[in-house]
């Protein structure tokens, strides 16, 4: 979240999706897999070195050939880069990849100074040098990470000097700095804090919409959850309006289908495609499935990752205890429950997806293409080649229009094999000082600097 201040990418995705210049000052398609780029002039890392076409090629290159780059996936559709000229560069796809701009949008694309990288090596990481508006400064693992604002960026120079970024886990203390003036912003706020920051006169409470979905996966190889009847009741058997509008006070959207609108290619058609609460159709169709009596399973879930998750997992279990399915709540944290859920061991699960392209594609074929089985993003083993077919259409179209009702299609096909109990999309609840202005939000959870001011 917070190297965005550091680092600058080819092209900026504004909050509301569109893409506008950035160290690429324009772009065009030669054909369906050919992208040429002119990249801005007078443009210099914080080491002082220049940045010019060769770093594209670099940067890409260093990315895409590192098996262990957990978001390499993203820009792997890039087959070559070829430097036309130091202001010039040209990027060839494997095939016709539709949302290309808004991938080349997200950190994972960012450009970082090759003589850095090659000067530090693996402590690259804790030495960031890039073009962005603030320079790194000082990073104390668990405690606080602070940069400085570069006088020399070409977008001008940051209004605020220096920026802190503290890790205050307990979510009390965080509203306490803020009310006593000691931060400026906190972030990712429980609703049991909201009533804090909005009686007190010197702050703002923002509910920024995110692109991230939350959800209750079930892995469709573990019986029962392998027949769709099964997971179509697990739909009717969860009032998720109730669990969104009452224990997660509304923070956030309810959704019907694996998407909310905060994503490109949103229909609000999905809303009607979707399952509503209806506990007697659950026992009817558990039954057709051969669950007259219902069965027995693990719910696992961690506690403070997401909005009243705990809370919630408590409900689901009593709801579903209404319906026969006596769910095992097994509780954990991030650490423990993640890699339960990502190898596959998890039965049904609590999860949430962070859309940071902010299309589709990132949002459909990532979790529900059957190449992206385990770790790589679809945890429910979810698998149908009718949905493999549109997704791989749908990325390979460039056409807007086709490829939003390419999507339209395979979310139908989707929320009719139910691998989700579709839940809400996020939003995160931000406290902020009314001193602050000019942050951006973004629903990809990053959030810029670079605009930024205080008032005295």
């Amino acid at each position: 979240m917070v190297h965005v201040d550091l680092y600058d990418t080819l092209v900026f995705q504004t909050p509301d999706g569109k893409i506008e210049p950035n160290l690429a000052t324009s772009w065009k398609f030669k054909d369906d897999t050919t992208l040429v780029f002119t990249l801005r002039k007078g443009v210099r890392y914080h080491d002082g070195t220049p940045f010019k076409a060769e770093d594209v090629k670099f940067n890409f290159e260093r990315v895409i050939n590192n098996k262990a780059a957990r978001w390499a996936g993203y820009i792997r559709m890039i087959k070559s880069v070829k430097v036309l000229d130091d202001q010039t560069v040209e990027i060839k796809l494997k095939n016709p990849y539709g949302p290309i701009l808004a991938n080349l949008a997200i950190p994972v694309a960012a450009m970082a100074s090759p003589a850095a990288v090659k000067k530090h090596g693996k402590d690259f990481r804790r030495r960031p040098v890039g073009t962005g508006p603030f320079i790194f400064k000082k990073w104390e693992p668990g405690e606080y990470m602070q940069f400085e604002a570069n006088p020399n960026y070409w977008g001008g120079r940051p209004a605020i000097d220096q920026l802190e970024f503290r890790v205050i886990p307990e979510d009390t203390t965080r509203v306490l700095q803020l009310r006593a003036g000691q931060s400026h912003l906190a972030m990712y706020l429980p609703p049991a804090q909201m009533q804090e920051v909005e009686k007190d006169p010197k702050l703002d409470l923002v509910s920024a919409p995110l692109f991230r979905v939350v959800y209750i996966g079930m892995n469709n190889l573990i019986k029962p959850f392998d027949n769709p009847l099964v997971r179509r009741a697990m739909n009717y058997a969860i009032d998720t309006q109730v669990i969104v509008d009452k224990l997660m006070m509304k923070t956030g959207k309810h959704l019907r289908g694996p998407f909310g609108p905060a994503t490109w290619g949103y229909d609000p058609e999905f809303e009607k495609m979707g399952y509503s609460y209806d506990p007697e159709k659950a026992k009817r169709l558990l039954k057709e499935a051969g669950f007259p009596s219902g069965f027995e399973t693990d719910l696992w879930h961690p506690t403070g990752k997401y909005t009243a998750d705990k809370i919630a997992a408590e409900a689901i279990q009593a709801q579903l205890a209404k319906v026969g399915v006596k769910a095992k709540l097994r509780t954990g944290d991030w650490g423990l429950v993640a890699p339960t859920i990502r190898n596959g061991k998890a039965p049904v699960y609590f999860y949430g997806w962070g859309v940071m392209s902010g299309d589709a594609d990132m949002a459909m074929y990532f979790k529900f293409h059957s190449s992206m089985w385990g770790a790589q993003g679809n945890y429910d083993r979810y698998k149908n080649p009718v949905v493999d077919k549109l997704l791989e259409q749908a990325r390979s179209t460039v056409d807007a229009g086709k490829r939003k009702a390419l999507y339209k299609e395979a979310v139908k096909v989707v929320i009719q094999d139910a691998p989700w109990v579709f839940l809400k999309q996020e939003v995160m609840l931000v406290g902020k000082s009314k001193k602050l202005h000019g942050v951006i939000l973004h629903p990809s959870e990053r959030v810029y600097f670079h605009k930024a001011r205080l008032d005295d």
